[in-house]
């Protein structure tokens, strides 16, 4: 049992552990800092999307036979290892810079082994040293910190950066939200009893194919299909949206389920809908407050409960 000392720092084995645990995601961000700043890396090497918001830089590192730990991160999608010479792979560590409300986890498949049985995150060691057992395969996904209860693991979310599926709100009040939200994080409001109005949906730019979704809207009823960013619902009108329908099209209906819940006003948060499937209420006149929206392997398992998706009056 842990204990707390006389300056607040815990004692005893968890204590311990959780300190390790800080201190190695600092380190690791030491390293992507101390990285960015030695090899003089500019603006134009972060990625960007189309209004100019900058995503997280993504930084990793290899074990490689013979020549042990590489002594700095690479970014962004620089090669990390050896090319020609001959030199298996033996482990990885990566880490996602903070501040962007992501982490990372990630596992290996290890000759003689298999897939490890735990995926490892955010800076943790993913395969074997001193064994001399190559790296065959790797599974890589980003996972919302702080998610909502129900949303995904990591064992069912895309490895998609810096974003398999962005989406805004226009909230009642607040109107437009400033940044795009990705991969199963709430867009919208929880408990402020603020009625989302529209919606934008796009794919990112990793995945081919598009998106198109249509909105139940107060007095209007179903709106037409729209897609890839479009806006559907109503801006200043006063109106409530009701319910979703959203699709992919194109490679991306062949690679990936897309997955969709809504917060409703009374209800709270709805179970997870897919591929088209209404989401929401109809002849309730109950509000949408919030959404989140995942992509998953095509097949995969579903992010959380499917019995309850929509509620019909």
């Amino acid at each position: 049992m842990e204990t707390q000392d006389k300056k607040g720092g815990f004692k005893g084995m968890r204590g311990k552990k959780c300190w390790k645990r800080v201190t190695a995601v600092l380190m690791a961000f030491m390293m992507l800092v101390g990285l960015v700043m030695t090899n003089g890396i500019t603006s134009e090497a972060y990625w960007y999307n189309s209004e100019g918001e900058r995503y997280p830089n993504v930084g990793y590192r290899t074990h490689v036979q013979s020549k042990g730990w590489e002594r700095t991160l690479t970014l962004n999608g620089r090669t990390s290892g050896t090319v020609g010479a001959g030199k298996r792979l033996e482990a990885i560590q990566i880490i996602v810079e903070p501040g962007y409300g992501v982490g990372v986890e990630y596992r290996t498949h290890i000759q003689s082994k298999g897939w490890e049985k735990t995926w490892k995150k955010d800076g943790e060691t993913s395969g074997t040293s001193g064994e001399a057992k190559r790296l065959e395969a790797i599974n890589i996904v980003i996972v919302p910190k702080g998610a909502n209860p129900g949303v995904a693991t990591s064992k069912t979310f895309v490895s998609a950066y810096p974003g398999s599926i962005n989406y805004k709100t226009h909230v009642q009040t607040f109107g437009w939200e400033n940044n795009w939200r990705a991969d199963g994080t709430m867009s919208g409001t929880s408990g402020k009893a603020k009625r989302l109005e529209a919606i934008q949906i796009r794919l990112g730019r990793n995945i081919n194919g598009g998106v198109r979704y249509k909105t139940h809207v107060q007095t209007f009823g179903w709106q037409n299909w729209v897609s890839n960013g479009t806006t559907s619902g109503t801006s200043g009108l006063g109106k409530r949206l009701e319910a979703i329908q959203i699709e992919l099209t194109g490679q991306a209906a062949q690679q990936y389920d897309i997955y969709y819940r809504v917060h409703v006003q009374s209800y709270g948060w709805l179970d997870w809908a897919k591929n088209g499937q209404m989401s929401g209420t109809s002849g309730l006149a109950k509000r949408l407050e919030g959404i989140q929206i995942v992509l998953v392997p095509k097949g995969a398992a579903a992010p959380g409960k499917t019995a309850r998706a929509c509620i019909n009056r």
